[in-house]
């Protein structure tokens, strides 16, 4: 049988076509770049499941160049601590948690499927849910308890400003807001909320009644001195 007519290889090739072609014999591998190459036992390894041993004789080399280009390519992909990476990761696991959660809610509700089959639609839902939650939690994005909730609205480093009624109302919906998006608004939560509205409620009464009884102090001092003149 002929040799299958020799293909040139471009540069912006794309690898799964390169790969093929080098599969047909219509690329040497041996003639690839060293980043083309890398590409392909990119593809090869990490994307496709060959084992060093297969990408070694696809790409005609050894295994140790295999495993040089597979640490090169490790190296290349390393991550550096990135505030606004980790907000993206935490976005799109966000994204794609509810995307799945809404398919599994159509499952559960679709007129086809049996009840083991809803059943098990739903309690799936629910678990997406809950594993998001609990990675948010572990990212710091959302409180563990509702007890961290007024840990970390009440505390306030010493000689800080201190934050007003208003502000700490603000923070309260915001929680109320984001754990009922992210499904985590538990009876639990609920009363966690309201409890701290009360004491901001409270809080802010004292603070009004204190106030007011500086303002009749002060009027009353005033009034001793008017006299005494």
């Amino acid at each position: 049988m002929d040799n299958p007519e020799h293909v040139e290889e471009r540069e912006d090739d794309p690898i799964i076509s390169v790969i093929q072609n080098i599969k047909d014999g219509a690329i040497n591998p041996k003639t690839l770049s060293h980043d083309k190459r890398l590409r392909c036992v990119d593809f090869l390894v990490k994307r496709e499941g060959y084992t060093e041993e297969q990408a070694a004789q696809i790409l005609g080399r050894c295994e140790r160049t295999i495993r040089r280009d597979l640490r090169e390519i490790e190296k290349n992909n390393a991550l550096t601590a990135d505030i606004d990476l980790a907000k993206r990761i935490a976005g799109d696991v966000v994204q794609g948690a509810m995307t799945h959660h809404r398919y599994l809610m159509r499952l559960a509700r679709s007129l086809e499927a049996s009840p083991g089959e809803k059943a098990q639609a739903e309690f799936m839902a629910w678990r997406v849910l809950k594993e998001m939650t609990e990675k948010l939690q572990t990212l710091g994005y959302l409180p563990t308890t509702p007890q961290a909730v007024v840990s970390d609205i009440y505390h306030h480093q010493e000689g800080g400003d201190r934050k007003t009624y208003d502000e700490l109302k603000q923070d309260l919906k915001e929680i109320e807001r984001v754990a009922s998006e992210t499904g985590t608004l538990d009876p639990k939560t609920e009363e966690g909320i309201k409890l701290l509205q009360q004491r901001i409620e409270k809080a802010e009464i004292v603070e009004q009644v204190s106030d007011l009884s500086k303002d009749k102090d002060g009027q009353h001092k005033n009034t001793e001195v008017t006299n005494e003149q």
